[in-house]
């Protein structure tokens, strides 16, 4: 009897684990199959809006009604009309709002048809939405958040939603091993004791990376946030120059590269 009880113990612990191993499993795949099909129901154009949202301008939002949709605004209509053209048939209605903020200045307000879908792609987590973002992406969240610092020529990407813990461990390596771009997560503080953070990409650290990624996605109301073509050129040149002498950009300090840069004749 004791061997039989002791048996039927065994066997029931078996289950029990095998209940466990089987159910998260099964969640598992159902989150996997969600992120799958959030991604394979759209076209790149529309998945990139709808990710972004979650990382810059714009959100996706569900109504007491349970319908969900995603809304943004932009004081410049040119941008509003380009995301329009990414969405797509999902492109539901757009609308300018004579005052709006403190300042009360215009502003236009774009959503989208209402779907499912985008309640997989706010659940995502950021590595997942990280691990689907294209260079279209990338623009999109530069265009929403980022600014360029004319004179030094360095990028600021406002990232104050998220903590230091994702910066370090989920910004900084994504940018670095998916676009070779070095990113310095920058605190900033204010007078009133708060605390925001941004994501800062220098002249010869990836800014000039991020300047022809907008430059190949062209909104010309954001013309201001990309880089000179000259300078873009002179980069390059000294690039292959480097490179033919078999030695490269990041062998020299900052000084250095920008003597070089400015005796670079086109």
């Amino acid at each position: 009897m004791k061997k039989l009880h002791k048996f039927i113990e065994r066997y029931l612990h078996s289950l029990k684990i095998l209940h466990i191993f089987t159910h998260d499993n099964i969640n598992f795949n159902i989150m996997c199959n969600n992120r799958q099909s959030a991604a394979s129901n759209l076209s790149n154009e529309q998945l990139q809006v709808f990710l972004t949202s979650q990382l810059g301008d714009g959100h996706i939002h569900t109504t007491n009604s349970h319908s969900t949709y995603y809304v943004t605004n932009c004081k410049y209509e040119e941008y509003i009309n380009y995301k329009i053209q990414l969405l797509g048939d999902f492109f539901k209605n757009k609308r300018k709002l004579e005052k709006n903020g403190f300042c009360q200045t215009p502003i236009w307000e774009m959503r989208s048809k209402s779907s499912d879908i985008l309640v997989d792609i706010r659940n995502m987590s950021i590595k997942d939405i990280l691990d689907h973002l294209t260079d279209l992406g990338i623009a999109l969240w530069f265009y929403d958040d980022g600014s360029l610092h004319k004179t030094d020529l360095y990028y600021n990407l406002n990232t104050h939603k998220f903590s230091e813990e994702i910066h370090r461990e989920l910004f900084v390596p994504y940018f670095k091993d998916k676009w070779g771009i070095t990113i310095t997560p920058t605190k900033e503080h204010k007078k009133d004791g708060r605390e925001f953070w941004y994501c800062r990409i220098r002249k010869y650290e990836g800014a000039f990376t991020i300047s022809e990624i907008l430059r190949k996605y062209y909104v010309s109301c954001y013309d201001y946030k990309i880089i000179s073509s000259e300078t873009i050129q002179k980069w390059s040149k000294l690039q292959e120059e480097l490179k033919s002498m078999g030695k490269d950009v990041y062998d020299f300090t900052p000084f250095q590269r920008g003597m070089m840069l400015k005796n670079i004749s086109l």
